[in-house]
């Protein structure tokens, strides 16, 4: 796999919590990693608005059997018939 070289500015005291917890060996990782997640992320809600928009959105039924399998949401993103902003 090709790589490529960036430079970022980032909040200070995020980057000193991640080079504590992977070494400064392991932040070129980490940040790919994490840049794949998000992409992950932005990818899925699209797919989501997408599936809003052809099938309507889920009802509350859908969103609590949801809830149920995958673990209670936070309350901040339980809104009726609204999504929480994407990220």
């Amino acid at each position: 796999m090709a790589t490529d070289k960036l430079s970022a500015t980032v909040d200070a005291g995020l980057l000193e919590e991640v080079r504590s917890r992977v070494g400064p060996r392991g932040l070129s990782s980490f940040v790919d990693q994490a840049l794949r997640h998000e992409l992950d992320r932005v990818a899925l809600r699209e797919l989501l608005d997408e599936l809003a928009v052809e099938l309507g959105p889920p009802d509350e039924a859908m969103v609590a059997e949801a809830d149920a399998l995958l673990g209670t949401r936070p309350k901040s993103a339980k809104t009726k018939g609204r999504r929480a902003p994407a990220a």
